[in-house]
């Protein structure tokens, strides 16, 4: 029977230790949310900035025959956060879906993708699939 009871305690601080150390991985992950840190491979320039940090991923794989996607990394985040900035001043309201505002928008784009339409409609369908815009 003792040997039953010590059993039991050893297994109730065992659990204990588990649970302390799960509790102890949950405050670590609310409190580098809560700060807000990225990725490792995306630039500190992003942080916070959702839309512009899926421009950031998608930017280099877009087609494009004029556009030349910038290869350092805080290059093309700088050039995210130019397209984020542009849309989000420039586009009006309830553009998706719009013929005349979305070619607003496309214009908007057209200069910072070095005027090439292919790479300015494939990243004006990125924004557009975006809610936030």
């Amino acid at each position: 029977m003792s040997t039953l009871l010590d059993d039991l305690i050893q297994q109730k601080r065992n659990d204990t230790a588990s649970y302390e150390q799960f509790l102890n991985n949950a405050e670590a992950l609310i409190n580098r949310l809560g700060r807000q840190q990225p990725d490792a491979n995306i630039p500190t320039a992003l942080y916070g900035k959702t839309e512009a940090i899926v421009l950031f991923n998608n930017l280099a794989s877009i087609p494009a025959s004029t556009f030349q996607c910038p290869e350092e990394e805080e290059s093309k985040a700088v050039l995210a956060l130019l397209i984020d900035r542009t849309i989000r001043d420039r586009a009006p309201a309830d553009w998706k879906g719009d013929d005349t505002r979305e070619k607003q928008v496309l214009n908007a784009i057209f200069p910072i993708m070095s005027r090439d339409r292919q790479a300015t409609q494939a990243i004006f369908d990125i924004i557009k699939n975006q809610d936030n815009y």
